[in-house]
């Protein structure tokens, strides 16, 4: 998901896999909890995730693609913390539209289902 994506309105739930991508790696996943606790160069996350510096800075990479993380140079230090406006609207527009599908109304009860078949009767004739 891109920082400038709008998820407010979007049409069916595969717009939000971008999203939940990101949480669907366990180290992807670690990293975002532990920049839950702010800001922090990779060199703060490889040894309490139990990472190499290679690996986490490709998650971190990945997780900055998909817009749920900043980046912040200083120096020769690169700093990331979540982008909790991107974040935020990935969790918010999730909701909105699992509740605009749990409000809509029902279908109609004469409609044909995929799964509807006709029955055969004793004599070999459908029904």
């Amino acid at each position: 998901m891109k920082a400038s994506e709008d998820l407010s309105e979007v049409g069916n739930i595969t717009d939000f896999v971008p999203f939940f991508k990101a949480f669907c790696n366990p180290v992807r996943a670690q990293i975002l909890e532990f920049l839950l606790g702010g800001e922090r160069c990779v060199c703060e996350m490889t040894g309490p995730l139990d990472q190499s510096q290679p690996l986490v800075s490709h998650h971190l990479a990945l997780l900055r693609e998909a817009g749920m993380v900043r980046v912040r140079n200083e120096g020769a230090r690169v700093y990331y913390s979540i982008d909790f406006e991107t974040f935020d609207r990935g969790l918010d527009g999730f909701v909105a539209y699992v509740e605009r599908l749990r409000n809509a109304p029902p279908a109609p009860l004469g409609a044909a289902s995929a799964c509807a078949t006709r029955t055969q009767t004793a004599g070999g004739k459908a029904s």
